[in-house]
């Protein structure tokens, strides 16, 4: 991989949140897109309760972190501790950042494997008040992978 490949962990903050693009409007209100999107890598969604502190992950998420799928909430602390020591407070100044100014983040940032190497993760996220008039913080999160020129298709 040539230095213009090689990732950089960053972080990016949005000033005002995009206009909504609901897939109504398209007509696949009923559709996963997480189905799609995961179909040859994992690819989740999550989403943290502000007022419990509670997070909530799809089962590609668990995956990435390398940790057995379950259902229900694991506590923030737990999800920020597999990150890279470094890298551990970045993720929660993004949290933080996006509920005060009410809009969102991405990052790519290293995550800690059980076997004690790191792997470049991504993930965007975008506050919200949910239809409980509670805040919470919810995106998409992904293993970071090298953009290759290839086109698959499943059959």
């Amino acid at each position: 991989m040539s230095d213009a490949e090689t990732p950089q962990l960053s972080i990016e903050f949005r000033d005002a949140p995009c206009p909504s693009q609901p897939l109504a409007a398209i007509g696949l209100e009923d559709a996963n897109l997480l189905d799609a999107l995961s179909q040859f890598d994992p690819y989740g969604a999550w989403r943290v309760d502000l007022e419990t502190g509670m997070v909530y992950w799809t089962r590609d998420v668990f995956e990435i972190h390398g940790m057995p799928y379950k259902e229900g909430p694991i506590d923030l602390a737990l999800a920020i501790s597999r990150y890279h020591p470094d890298d551990r407070e970045l993720v929660m100044n993004c949290i933080e950042e996006a509920t005060e100014r009410k809009t969102g983040f991405r990052f790519v940032l290293r995550l800690a494997t059980p076997d004690g190497h790191n792997k470049l993760v991504r993930a965007s996220g975008l506050y919200r008040v949910n239809s409980q008039g509670k805040g919470e913080v919810f995106g998409a999160f992904s293993q970071f992978q090298p953009r290759v020129r290839t086109v698959a298709v499943n059959s």
